[in-house]
């Protein structure tokens, strides 16, 4: 494999708070990420299809499109890609576990736990991929 068959690591922040998106594009770029910001559910819908990223972590509250119906609308299209929805508001557990989302984290951040979750749910996503190549 040479270096252009190689894809580094890419991520959509999808936040409306201009200083949550900056503080964890600038977090995940020093971790080796290749970063694309969306300040809302509409653009990180767009910037998914585009760009096809590793990754979305997506703020649940956003004007225009939510972070869950952004999720609902990535699913119906088929689009798979490891997801953390990140919220402010109560407990997600019970939204979670309904929509069959995996990782999650509750803002203000925990940078380590936040970046423990993102881990794995690259992780997972990336042992998912491999599952599939061997069922072919």
């Amino acid at each position: 494999m040479n270096n252009q068959d190689f894809k580094k690591r890419q991520v959509v922040i999808a936040d409306d708070d201009d200083d949550s998106r900056e503080m964890l594009s600038f977090l995940l770029h020093e971790e080796g990420w290749d970063v694309i910001e969306a300040k809302d559910g509409k653009e990180a819908v767009e910037k998914v299809v585009k760009y096809q990223p590793h990754l979305l972590i997506l703020d649940n509250r956003m004007p225009e499109i939510t972070g869950v119906e952004v999720y609902k609308h990535l699913q119906t299209k088929g689009i798979n890609l490891a997801i953390v929805l990140a919220t402010a508001y109560g407990y997600p557990e019970d939204l979670v576990l309904s929509l069959g989302i995996s990782h999650w984290v509750t803002k203000p951040y925990d940078i380590l736990k936040l970046l423990d979750t993102i881990e794995s749910a690259y992780a997972n996503l990336f042992y998912a991929e491999v599952e599939i190549f061997r069922s072919v």
